[in-house]
């Protein structure tokens, strides 16, 4: 019998482990962690390559997607104590430079706290520290999207939205156990619950939108931009306020919504003329809280979504 991708997946985690515990040398744990790697990421189309000797950078893998713009560097922190903040803040300054999309810093023996602390304010770069056990749980989520059809998967994820969208209109702080990625799942099915048509957009360092929604108003089809920013500890800026703005002109949407769990600074706002207002709206946990609520009582029968959509989309906003 043929093996499935969760049998090799399984058998090379196990090599891997083994070449942990007792290296031969360095280029064995390289070689297995490879081989690994390259197998989670293929399954979202990624090819993954060892990284020329020409690149500066020091990063182990390069990754590529065909017909995409997305690029993930991966660096292998081959140590047997824990990596500390400083190593991470000088992968994510020359991920970020270069530029790459998404920084995956594996590290047998972990992180510190700290570390993970500085990666949830890491935005726009989107960076995942894995250990042995992350790359374990990644492959048992493998399992379902290579075993069932994409409708039991996509099935699986409107479950677990739910689920966060029941937990988020109880308890606001729920959102900080929330990560960046079923964040923007979650609200694409709010929206989608609440009649809009929704298309959620490849995650990408320059790409300045998560979401487009997409109404009819009068026989007339409108499209609206979602960006959504899930900073746990720092208030979004003038710099990201503008480059929004910059991709709704590009772009000729109606307008957008820029979300901020954890709101905006003092000067996020100067310099917009009241054309450019009209453009962009702006909303805190508060929105989404709301968002939350509105979707429960629309599944729940009591209440049927207005007319009017763009209502929706743009009350508790400002």
């Amino acid at each position: 019998m043929t093996p499935t991708v969760k049998d090799q997946l399984v058998r090379d985690i196990l090599v891997l482990e083994n070449s942990i515990t007792s290296p031969k040398d360095d280029r064995e744990i390289c070689f297995t962690f490879h081989q690994v790697i390259s197998k989670l990421l293929a399954n979202d189309g990624f090819k993954t390559i060892l990284n020329p000797s020409t690149d500066r950078s020091n990063f182990d893998f390069m990754c590529f997607k065909e017909n995409s713009r997305d690029r993930i560097c991966i660096s292998l922190q081959n140590t047997d104590k824990n990596v500390r903040e400083e190593r991470v803040h000088e992968r994510v300054s020359f991920a970020f430079n270069y530029p790459y999309d998404r920084l995956i810093m594996f590290a047998p023996a972990g992180f510190s706290n700290s570390c993970y602390r500085f990666v949830n304010i890491s935005d726009p770069l989107k960076v995942e520290l894995l250990t042995l056990d992350d790359l374990k749980s990644w492959t048992s989520k493998i399992e379902i999207e290579t075993e069932n059809d994409t409708r039991d998967y996509e099935d699986i994820i409107k479950i677990l939205s739910k689920t966060f969208i029941e937990k988020i209109a109880e308890d606001s702080n729920f959102l900080l156990k929330v990560e960046w990625r079923e964040l923007e799942k979650m609200i694409a099915e709010v929206f989608e619950g609440l009649a809009f048509e929704v298309k959620l957009t490849p995650s990408s360092k320059d790409g300045g939108k998560d979401l487009i929604l997409q109404i009819n108003k009068r026989g007339i089809a409108k499209r609206y931009l979602v960006e959504i920013k899930h900073w746990k500890s720092q208030k979004l800026g003038q710099k990201y306020v503008k480059e929004f703005l910059k991709v709704i002109c590009n772009e000729t949407q109606e307008s957008g919504l820029l979300l901020s769990t954890f709101g905006f600074s003092v000067n996020a706002f100067e310099g917009l003329t009241e054309l450019e207002r009209k453009k962009i709206r702006f909303g805190t946990e508060d929105k989404i809280v709301s968002l939350c609520k509105t979707y429960l009582k629309v599944k729940s029968g009591i209440w049927t979504p207005l007319e009017d959509l763009e209502q929706i989309l743009f009350e508790k906003t400002f």
